[in-house]
C-alpha cells in the first residue's frame, strides 16, 4: 500500500513537472531542433532555479547578455583555452537566453520590455562574438577582409531571423491560437507606443521599449514583403486576418505549412550561433565567417522557394482577398 501511494506521488510530482515544461515551450513546429532537443530541457531547469529564487526573466536575461558578451572577449584572445571557454561561455548565453522566455510563459509576465531586452541581449552578444572572432582570426593571419565577411555574416543571419521570425509567428497566430505567449501585431505596439506617450510625456523605458520592439516589426514586415507585388502585402501567406479563418481553414494552413515552418527553424539566431560553437571545438575559428555566409544564404533560399511552392498550393484566403479587391 506504501508503494502505490509513493507511485501515485511520484507520478503526481512528475506529470506537474511535465505540465510545466509544456508550458513554458513554444509550439514544437517553431522551435530549432537543437534547442527542442537539448537546450530547452536544460533552459526549463535553469528556469525553475530563478523561479524558486523569485527572480524577474529580464534577472536571466542580463545574464545571458553577460555570458554572450564575455563569450566574445574570450573568443578574440585567439588561444585554444580560451576559445574553449568562450565555447563553453556561448552555450551558457543559448541556454540562459531560452530560460528567461520559459521563465516569462511560466508565471505570464512577457512584455514589450522584456522581449526588447531580450533582443539587445542577443545583439551585445552577436556584435562581440561575431567581432571577437573576427578579431582572433585577423590577429593570426593579418587579413583586415576578415571584418568585412564578419559584417556580411551578421548581416545576413539577421535577414534570415527576419524571415523566420515573422512566418514563425504567422503560423502560430494562425494554425496554433491556444499558444499561451501573447503575440502582438504591427498596429498593436504602435498603439503601445502611443499610450506610453500620453500616459507620461517625459521619457520613460517602456515607451522606448515598445519603439524599438515596433522597429523592429516594421523592419521585419519590409523584408519579409521583398519580391511580393505591392498587393500581396494583405495576402494569406505575408499577412492574414486571422479573425476571418475558420478551424478547417486553420486546420488546413497547419498541415500545409508544418514542414515549411519547421526548415525555417535551421536558420534561426541559435543555428547559427552554432557555427562559433562547432568551428571553435574544432578550432577552425578562420572558416566560419565563409561556410556561415555559403551555406545559410543557399539553404534561406531554397527555403524561400520551398515556401512559395506552399503557399501557391495552399492558396486559400489569397482567392477571396483578390475577388474583394477586383
Amino acid at each position: 500500500m506504501i508503494a502505490i501511494t509513493d507511485f501515485k506521488k511520484y507520478f503526481t510530482r512528475w506529470s506537474k513537472l511535465l505540465n510545466e515544461y509544456r508550458s513554458s515551450l513554444k509550439p514544437g513546429e517553431t522551435e530549432e531542433v537543437i534547442s527542442q532537443f537539448f537546450n530547452r530541457p536544460l533552459a526549463f531547469l535553469t528556469a525553475k532555479i530563478f523561479f524558486k529564487l523569485r527572480r524577474s526573466p529580464n534577472f536571466i536575461t542580463m545574464f545571458s547578455m553577460f555570458f554572450g558578451v564575455s563569450a566574445g572577449f574570450m573568443f578574440a584572445q585567439g588561444e585554444y583555452n580560451y576559445i574553449l571557454a568562450g565555447v563553453v561561455l556561448l552555450e551558457l548565453m543559448i541556454i540562459f537566453d531560452c530560460a528567461d522566455g520559459q521563465l516569462a510563459r511560466m508565471t505570464g509576465k512577457s512584455s514589450s520590455f522584456g522581449k526588447t531586452l531580450d533582443a539587445s541581449a542577443d545583439l551585445a552578444t552577436h556584435m562581440s562574438v561575431f567581432y571577437g572572432v573576427a578579431f582572433a582570426v585577423f590577429a593570426r593571419s593579418g587579413n583586415i577582409g576578415v571584418f568585412f565577411l564578419a559584417l556580411i555574416a551578421q548581416a545576413s543571419m539577421y535577414v534570415h531571423i527576419f524571415l523566420f521570425d515573422h512566418f514563425k509567428n504567422v503560423f502560430i497566430r494562425v494554425a496554433r491560437p491556444e499558444y499561451c505567449d501573447k503575440l502582438e501585431s504591427i498596429n498593436d505596439i504602435k498603439e503601445s507606443c502611443k499610450k506610453e506617450k500620453l500616459n507620461n510625456r517625459r521619457f520613460n523605458y517602456k515607451w522606448l521599449a515598445a519603439r524599438m520592439y515596433y522597429i523592429f516589426y516594421h523592419i521585419e514586415e519590409v523584408i519579409v514583403s521583398i519580391g511580393y507585388l505591392p498587393y500581396a502585402n494583405s495576402f494569406y501567406d505575408l499577412f492574414p486576418d486571422t479573425e476571418r479563418l475558420d478551424s478547417l481553414t486553420r486546420e488546413i494552413y497547419y498541415q500545409e505549412m508544418r514542414g515549411s515552418i519547421k526548415t525555417w527553424t535551421f536558420l534561426g539566431d541559435t543555428t547559427h550561433l552554432m557555427f562559433f560553437i562547432v568551428f571553435g571545438i574544432l578550432n577552425k575559428l578562420a572558416l566560419v565567417f565563409p561556410v556561415m555566409i555559403i551555406s545559410t544564404n543557399i539553404f534561406c533560399i531554397f527555403t524561400l522557394f520551398y515556401q512559395r511552392i506552399k503557399f501557391k498550393k495552399l492558396g486559400l484566403e489569397r482567392e477571396i482577398l483578390w475577388q474583394e479587391r477586383v
